[in-house]
């Protein structure tokens, strides 16, 4: 009997440091169609991706219209992205002044974006900015929340007292 020893290929880049290029080929961002036509891998796999680059700050999700319709465009975070949220944190030690309001201009969305980004109404996120509501969440929607707001623990719960 033979036995064969299957060893990975570690020379190819993998689907995130492909997509990560195609990114930087594209400063205008890509949707997530193009990407998948590009790559030629399922969505649902180029999302795990995206989700993955994003939580690590790598890519940057913005709207752009495309075909007539709003879309998400993904793009490689800039430099000047990250000093913003740098300086926000050194400014303001104490979280007197962090509300939610804050939290998504300091990230840079508007409040359609970060609806969509958190899978919720713009009313919502209306409500959270005018301390009409308080947000009702489950450790996982925190975490998606600490990320797309890109903030800590502490100024995300500083925000909404």
């Amino acid at each position: 009997m033979a036995i064969v020893e299957i060893t990975p290929d570690f020379s190819s880049l993998t689907t995130v440091d492909r997509l990560l290029e195609l990114l930087d080929d594209r400063p205008d961002g890509i949707t997530i169609k193009e990407l998948s036509d590009t790559l030629n891998r399922p969505i649902s796999m180029l999302q795990i991706c995206l989700k993955i680059a994003i939580a690590s700050r790598k890519v940057a999700v913005k709207q752009r219209e495309f075909g007539g319709q709003l879309a998400k465009v993904y793009v490689l975070r800039t430099a000047a992205t990250q000093p913003q949220h740098q300086l926000r944190r050194t400014a303001a030690p104490s979280y007197s002044s962090v509300t939610p309001m804050h939290l998504r201009e300091v990230a840079g969305l508007t409040k359609v974006q970060l609806a969509i980004e958190l899978g919720l109404s713009v009313r919502t996120i209306n409500d959270w900015e005018q301390k009409r509501s308080q947000p009702r969440l489950v450790p996982s929607q925190l975490k998606q929340m600490m990320s797309v707001y890109q903030c800590t623990l502490d100024e995300l719960i500083a925000a909404f007292e």
